[in-house]
């Protein structure tokens, strides 16, 4: 049976070593995380994934609903450097910094969450899926960091792949996360094939802004998040999502699942047999925020398998230890994925869970796209 090896892992290992030749040295930074992750299945790969979930979404009677996650609002990072993240995220790639005095930057309607607490940097065991407004301002960026010398020197950061053919960019970040950018630029329809005399039946045509495309509600965003997995486990994390939070689940290649987490936006989780414990060990703490319905049965069915979980971390924010503290917040949280039958866990990825009646549900975050 093929599995994905990590189809970036030779690139990756080359491209790492040599980093260092693009960079602008910042002496306070500290070093990076020096696990290196070589285990995404590639941009293309990801991008049909997610396509074919998109199609899949909205191809039924019932494409209309969107059933238990509603949205991913952020992807919660520690990084090894405020200076050397901002300059690369805000700079580089164009996010906006935040308006609140937190370390947020933001991305079209969704955000990353960074902290330089000093633990090591998190990286994701696969990799992260952006959809930029346009990825000719990001290959100028990429050609002046060449130019301009030492940008991120001593870190993590290269570029990976450049396939202009499709559209798309694969690169890591200072502390060594994949990041495959897509160009929204391109990604536009208006549906004015269709010729019909309704607006919004143009406006909603092949799913509309929530239909088979990179972009995120039409706009720049977060579009994917990659998760490596043990073999053996992707089914029944696919289950752990269906019954556990009623979220759309689609089969994508052998081993692979694909959930739903809001309109036109997915984790992907795809089973690799070189997953090693030292990249499961990077990624403890990484956290993600999502907004689902039925938030009571939701804490009552974690609860009953003894899933709550209050991250002390974050106690000066919310706590959910009781079904009353979660109602007062409006927050829960629970980390372990694990098997219906048998409890085993099967992978640690924690969910700051909001209900829809949240006050930061459907926030607009100050967001210009650079």
């Amino acid at each position: 049976m093929m599995r994905p090896r990590g189809l970036l892992g030779a690139a990756a290992t080359i491209a790492l070593s040599l980093c260092s030749c693009c960079a602008l040295s910042t002496s306070s930074a500290k070093m990076p995380s020096q696990v290196q992750n070589n285990y995404s299945m590639g941009a293309q790969e990801l991008r049909r994934a997610v396509l074919d979930a998109s199609a899949a979404d909205v191809g039924s009677d019932s494409s209309l609903d969107l059933n238990g996650i509603a949205w991913l609002e952020h992807i919660n990072l520690v990084v090894s450097s405020r200076e050397i993240s901002e300059k690369f995220y805000m700079d580089f790639l164009g996010f906006a910094k935040d308006k609140s005095p937190s370390f947020h930057v933001n991305l079209g309607q969704q955000q990353l969450h960074l902290a330089e607490n000093g633990d090591p940097a998190q990286v994701v065991t696969g990799s992260i899926g952006l959809a930029v407004p346009s990825l000719s301002t990001i290959r100028e960026r990429i050609q002046n960091t060449r130019n301009t010398g030492a940008l991120f020197e001593g870190t993590q950061y290269a570029v990976l792949d450049d396939n202009t053919a499709e559209n798309c960019i694969t690169m890591s970040c200072p502390d060594g996360n994949i990041l495959h950018l897509y160009g929204v630029d391109n990604d536009k329809t208006d549906g004015s094939a269709l010729n019909s005399p309704q607006k919004m039946t143009n406006l909603h045509a092949d799913g509309g802004l929530y239909g088979p495309r990179m972009a995120v509600r039409g706009s720049p965003g977060i579009r994917y998040i990659e998760i490596a997995c043990r073999v053996g486990t992707a089914g029944r994390i696919a289950q752990f999502y269906k019954q556990m939070l009623e979220c759309d689940v689609h089969d994508g290649t052998e081993g692979q699942c694909v959930v739903t987490v809001g309109p036109g936006v997915h984790l992907v989780y795809t089973e690799n047999e070189n997953l090693t414990d030292a990249a499961i060990k990077a990624m403890e703490g990484v956290h993600i925020c999502i907004y689902v319905d039925n938030f009571k049965k939701l804490y009552d069915r974690l609860k009953e398998r003894q899933l709550i979980w209050t991250n002390p971390r974050f106690t000066r924010l919310d706590s959910c230890d009781t079904w009353e503290e979660a109602h007062a917040s409006r927050t829960l949280r629970f980390k372990d994925i694990v098997d219906l039958e048998t409890g085993e866990k099967l992978l640690e990825l924690e969910h700051e869970t909001r209900p829809l009646r949240h006050g930061q549900y459907l926030k607009v975050p100050y967001y210009v796209p650079r």
